[in-house]
């Protein structure tokens, strides 16, 4: 990634970024001296993002974006360079998740809606970062993988998956269709997190199957603010074209299903 800009003046864009891992990798940009730009689906959620990194003064904005619309994904973008006269990093991190029940029992609206949001929403954000950054000189995208990018499977995330394993074939064809300019195209795997993204199908859940996934993610899952304070540092050091951030290793899982005994966590009781 070419840039005249220190590391700490980056420019940042994240799409879905008004809550969850958006809205702490966010927080943690600005942390970093970074200026960063927050979106939303809604006028509302946009707001409440900015009031909450109100103490970061004019280094952070925000923009209403339908990530599925390619007209309004341009238009964060086009706002973006107007705001900070640049973008070097952009992150497709705007997703949501499915409902637990076999892949036959969603409705099809909530089918195109995901696959929409997950994975044109996308799609189009890559193509609008690498057009811009193409004709400004350089920069840096990074889609969001997630359950499924590996092709592995489990009974009531078909959809869910089936999207995130197409995203990880998108980026890594996006990464070498860029190979020959000076844009990086990379990934990020977070692992399971204690958001409303995991918590509002968990709702849905019978109360035996609900109390299993809730001792999973004890055991595997973080809260948002400790996967971003591990990836965007790796980020901005990052100069490395198709890399990889993954926070959940298969070293990091193994050592926590073996010491889950003595660890006794629950997330769903403590802050972050």
């Amino acid at each position: 990634m070419r840039t005249k800009n220190r590391k700490s003046d980056y420019a940042v864009v994240i799409t879905g970024s008004t809550r969850g891992l958006g809205f702490a990798l966010a927080e943690e940009f600005l942390g970093h001296g970074c200026r960063v730009t927050v979106s939303g689906r809604t006028p509302e959620s946009v707001q409440a993002a900015l009031e909450r990194l109100h103490s970061y003064g004019q280094r952070v904005q925000g923009r209403v974006c339908d990530v599925t619309d390619p007209v309004r994904v341009q238009g964060l973008w086009d706002e973006a360079v107007g705001y900070w006269g640049r973008v070097d990093i952009w992150i497709n991190n705007a997703g949501i998740p499915q409902e637990y029940v076999p892949a036959w029992e969603l409705e099809p609206e909530a089918i195109a809606r995901l696959i929409s949001t997950n994975l044109l929403g996308t799609i189009c954000g890559s193509r609008a970062a690498l057009r811009g950054m193409i004709a400004q000189g350089g920069g840096a995208i990074y889609n969001l993988e997630g359950w499924g990018s590996n092709g592995a499977r489990r009974n009531g995330l078909t959809v869910y998956g089936t999207s995130k394993s197409a995203i990880r074939y998108f980026t890594r064809g996006l990464a070498d269709e860029a190979a020959g300019t000076l844009v990086l195209v990379g990934t990020l795997s977070p692992g399971m997190m204690l958001t409303d993204f995991l918590t509002r199908p968990m709702q849905r859940m019978a109360e035996g199957e609900e109390r299993r996934m809730r001792r999973v993610v004890n055991i595997l899952g973080d809260h948002p603010q400790t996967v971003a304070r591990f990836l965007v540092p790796r980020i901005l050091a990052n100069r490395r074209h198709r890399a990889h951030f993954a926070w959940l290793s298969g070293v990091r899982a193994m050592g926590r299903f073996l010491t889950a005994g003595l660890r006794r966590r629950d997330l769903f009781c403590e802050t972050s």
